[in-house]
């Protein structure tokens, strides 16, 4: 036996102090198909990776902690640790045969090594994450939040768990964007995450319907006292990790599409495949780091294995800590630190200031582990400020498509200068003079542990007079800044700060100060759900005078931001003041975050006051994106109130920038329109000449108004061979929206031009004529390769059309290649007999049968040996790729963006590409769900949702993106199953098959040459 292996077992003979539950808890088993095993602890802590000074040691591990998946501090020092049995590989998501328990670890010799471990509760399933105060455990065990009394912190229940909130949901295809991550904030609140593909419905058990708050992704709060609960921002992939710095502001990490973000309430930032559920934010804020810790230009996917260890190690991140602790040195507080999943290491982000907000730098790595099977999963400082990393330990990721490793999990400990935990005096013990002093301590773990306890005493009714008083003397003395802010935390969460002291606070000479002033004189004002429903009643009008004040004046970025957030906290009525005073701020006009904030406040006031809208969208300071969300958003009411975009208009006086943003938000909000009124003063504005690209939309604009004289010209322009290519194209979309009586021939000659073409045939679908698809089938070769998908989804619009395609597939003249399982799919949804035969002989067949679908994945198995991948022909698998799958897959940076992109995820392994190829339908996420949208013309087109207004609906084809007036649609079908249909295997030869499957399993680009 080596040492490793030796300073390992006498660790756990030593720590195997169990107080358990009894028997009844089912033993979790491995269903992890990767051959191997961890690291020893020892040995893995041993091997890691640190700056000079720094060590790791075991504070515990399995059979002690096993799936670790989030762990709190009590004020005595003891670590409290969910851990996590029931999460399972897809398809089952949660296996209820296990149960999830919450389990207490403590180092009660403090040698940095936990040597005892109770069982608190292990009757839990769907356990996400844990936390202590206010008297109890508080846990996320979908789909609620529960608390756990345990008033006296003997660490054994009080009484039954208790249902806080319901309405969390666990996500039927993407099972681990769910809630988790409970915190404290330093206002007092519990704050949570949740994953944007687990749309919930929150509220207290009983709530009715249309009173639960709506949760898209992002942040959350929860408020113990009054039983407030809000969804903060709204977006964003799958948040993990969250903590604040020395100042209160948060900081949380994600997954995907971008890493790292500045927690602003009410904010929406963006999402990689989904829309906003509010469809008129129109625009999405993109994360605060400057970097990301993959190459983008391969996509997220391709970061696993070591393939991003140049970049920061990958896409995949959990947990995040903002060090304020006491045992590292100096130079490594307040900076950000973020476990990277499949780098195995924690990343460091350098946080600046920017504006109204932060940029956060690419910092070099804190740690790299060795052991393959290192999951990290949460981290945080300790009572004796060393830093503590969950690691979940397995070989999977959120997916865990290779089975689960349930009976492994580490907690680690990295200190610094070999320093080991010492002895306290438990806060709960603590009396009122050090809790008073507590604000001053070095360690901000002390000073969140103290107010915590400072908490639970104003909960239970205690009185803190003493402690409230001295508090209060800190923020009108002359305390160090850390000091006053923690007092003003600690005072809001134990009664409040009296207003008058708030309001003093507005023109503090310490910017941190003045920003939780302003968040903390709206703090009772209930934010705007996602969707813009106002849920504040009126604030008092000392504090609101003192707000608009504050924006006129104030020289800080970072408080505008604060005001620009407390909008969505006030009513209608109360909004126009503050905001027109911080639109007109020209500092922040193109700010990476006040522009869109200002915006999201607006929305409700576009049905409550459109007019006063229509004249802030005016005003010459008025930020440029601001302004168009504006222009965008009354434009779309032009059908019953033409007079808003009427006033904006008159009200800009013809100001160039006011008329080219205004200009810019009617063209967005009138796309795929055919007809509009045209609002008062638009001919006059339709005269300016400010530029080729206000002239083009002004003509554009003007057809949609009903003027013949733009349609002329615009006519002209698309049959004007001399014109650029681009803005040909550009007028003929406009005539095929506006459907002159000459659109048909226009577009049947400009089949004969290659380029043009693609636009010309979206125009002919319009045409109810079956001979109209042979001509279609005539240009093939006029067409580019590029630009066929957009002549095969015309041939697919219609059944006489795809009757035609299907011939000339059968005669040759058109490959087989050419029409991709979606548009196969579109066909098959005619539900016309013979085309469907013709479809099955020429093409393949889409099936319905799962059972049937089983039956040829396990034909397909036999036959896919290691001999036969081994000799296929990568070059050949390339080619059929990018004919069969690239029209809506991309892959190494290449193809479409309908599907998947396919560079990542688990193409490695064969059962899963079988799985998602013959029989796609199994695991199907609402972003991938087809609809075939059949327009009251004749035609169909099929794709996804992308968005809908009243007027409009956006569809995302294979050749991109369409818009479709609501009025021209029949009717809508949406799928249960996948955009792409299971047959596209059952026709293809052996050989075929095999090249793509190699090709598809290979771990690089094949050259083609």
């Amino acid at each position: 036996m080596n040492a490793p292996v030796i300073f390992l077992s006498l660790a756990l003979l030593r720590a195997l102090v169990f107080d358990s539950h009894g028997a009844e808890f089912p033993e979790p088993v491995d269903s992890e198909k990767v051959p191997g095993s961890p690291l020893p602890a020892a040995e893995a802590a041993a091997r890691v990776q640190l700056p000079d000074g720094f060590a790791m040691n075991v504070f515990a591990a399995e059979p002690m902690v096993r799936n670790p998946i989030g762990m709190a501090w009590d004020g005595r020092g003891r670590m409290w640790v969910a851990e996590n049995f029931t999460y399972a590989e897809r398809p089952a998501k949660l296996d209820t045969r296990y149960r999830d328990r919450i389990i207490l670890l403590e180092d009660s010799d403090h040698d940095g090594a936990a040597d005892r471990q109770t069982v608190f509760a292990d009757d839990l399933q769907g356990l996400m994450s844990v936390e202590t105060g206010a008297g109890g455990i508080w846990a996320i065990a979908l789909p609620n939040l529960i608390f756990i009394p345990d008033a006296n912190g003997d660490g054994r229940p009080d009484g039954s768990a208790r249902t806080v909130l319901d309405g969390f949901t666990m996500p039927q295809e993407n099972h681990h964007n769910c809630a988790n991550g409970l915190r404290w904030g330093p206002d007092g609140w519990l704050y949570g995450r949740c994953g944007a593909s687990g749309p919930a419905r929150v509220g207290a058990p009983g709530t009715p319907e249309a009173d639960r708050v709506p949760l898209n992704g992002g942040i959350w709060r929860f408020h113990p006292k009054s039983g407030a609960f809000e969804s903060l921002c709204s977006g964003t992939t799958n948040p993990w990790g969250m903590d604040w710095d020395a100042n209160g502001e948060a900081f949380f990490t994600n997954t995907v599409n971008g890493h790292l973000w500045h927690l602003i309430p009410g904010a929406h930032f963006t999402r990689p495949h989904t829309q906003d559920p509010n469809p008129l934010t129109y625009f999405l804020i993109d994360q605060h780091a400057d970097h990301y810790h993959f190459d983008t230009g391969r996509g997220w996917t391709e970061s696993r294995d070591g393939k991003a260890n140049g970049f920061g190690g990958g896409h995949a991140h959990c947990g995040l800590m903002v060090y304020q602790g006491s045992n590292w040195p100096a130079e490594y507080r307040n900076k950000v630190y973020l476990l990277n999943f499949h780098g195995r290491r924690i990343n460091i982000d350098l946080p600046e200031r920017d504006g109204t907000g932060f940029t956060l730098r690419h910092g070099p790595d804190m740690a790299l582990m060795a052991d393959t099977f290192f999951r990290p999963i949460d981290l945080g400082s300790g009572p004796d400020g060393a830093v503590y990393v969950l690691d979940w330990s397995d070989t999977g990721e959120c997916h865990d498509s290779t089975g689960v490793h349930r009976n492994s999990g580490r907690i680690y400990r990295i200190a610094h200068g070999g320093v080991k935990p010492a002895a306290f005096s438990p806060w709960k013990e603590a009396a009122a003079e050090r809790l008073a002093a507590s604000v001053a301590e070095a360690d901000e773990w002390h000073v969140r542990a103290a107010r915590q306890e400072m908490m639970h005493r104003y909960a239970e009714g205690g009185s803190l007079q003493r402690e409230r008083d001295a508090l209060l003397n800190n923020l009108v003395s002359g305390s160090p800044a850390p000091v006053r802010l923690r007092s003003l935390w600690a005072l809001h969460a134990t009664g409040g700060v009296p207003e008058e002291t708030l309001l003093n606070l507005l023109a503090d000479p310490v910017e941190a100060v003045r920003v939780w002033a302003v968040r903390l004189l709206t703090d009772a004002q209930l934010l705007d759900t996602p969707l813009s429903r106002i849920r504040a009643g009126a604030l008092a009008d000392s504090r609101l005078n003192a707000l608009i004040d504050c924006a006129a004046k104030e020289a800080s970025g970072l408080v505008r931001l604060a005001l620009a957030t407390a909008l969505q906290r006030l009513p209608a009525g109360q909004r126009l003041s503050l905001a027109t005073v911080l639109a007109g701020r020209v500092e922040d006009a193109k700010d990476h975050n006040l522009p869109a904030m200002l915006w999201y406040a607006l929305i409700p006031l576009a049905e409550t006051h459109p007019l006063e809208l229509a004249k802030l969208a005016a005003a010459p300071q008025c930020p440029p994106l601001t302004r168009q969300c504006i222009a965008r958003c009354l434009t779309s009411q032009i059908d019953k109130h033409p007079e808003y975009t009427g006033a904006m208009l008159a009200a800009a006086s013809r100001g160039v920038e006011p008329v080219l943003r205004i200009t810019e938000g009617m063209a967005l909000a009138l796309k795929g329109r055919r007809k509009a009124p045209a609002p008062e003063g638009w001919a006059a504005v339709a005269a300016l000449d400010l530029g080729p690209e206000f002239n083009a939309r002004a003509r554009e604009l003007s057809v949609v108004f009903g003027d013949g004289r733009a349609l002329g010209e615009i006519r002209a322009l698309a049959l004007n061979r001399t014109a650029g290519m681009e803005e040909r194209k550009a007028a003929l979309t406009s005539l095929i929206e506006a459907k002159p009586e000459d659109l048909r021939s226009i577009c049947e000659a400009a089949l004969k031009e290659r380029f043009l073409n693609a636009v010309a045939v979206q125009g002919l679908t319009g045409f109810d004529d079956p001979a109209l698809g042979k001509v279609i089938v005539s240009s093939y070769g006029a067409f580019h390769p590029a630009d066929r998908p957009a002549l095969i989804a015309a041939l697919t619009a219609r059944p006489a059309f795809a009757a035609a395609l299907l011939d000339a597939i059968a005669a040759g003249s058109i490959s087989r290649a050419d029409l991709s399982a979606f548009h196969a799919r579109q066909i098959s949804a005619f539900k016309d007999a013979a085309l469907t035969e013709k479809l099955h002989s020429v093409w393949g067949t889409v099936r319905g049968d799962s059972a049937e679908r089983r039956a040829f994945i396990t034909k397909l198995k036999s036959s896919l040996t290691k001999e036969s991948l081994a000799a296929a022909d990568l070059k050949a698998g390339r080619l059929l790729f990018t004919s069969l799958c690239s029209t809506c897959h991309t892959l190494y940076g290449e193809g479409g963006k309908l599907g998947p992109d396919l560079t990542g995820s688990q193409r490695h392994e064969l059962d899963y590409l079988l799985e998602n190829i013959a029989d796609p339908g199994t695991v199907v996420s609402a972003d991938f769900k087809m609809s075939i949208v059949r327009l009251k013309d004749g035609s169909a087109a099929g794709g996804i949702i992308a968005g809908r207004t009243d007027a409009t609906l956006t569809l995302r084809e294979p050749a991109g993106p369409r818009t479709i007036e609501t009025s021209a649609i029949a009717g809508i079908e949406t799928s249960e199953d996948s955009i792409m249909p299971a047959g596209l295997l059952e026709v293809m030869p052996p050989d075929q098959t095999a090249a793509l499957i190699a090709y598809l399993m290979h771990p690089s680009q094949v050259p083609l040459k």
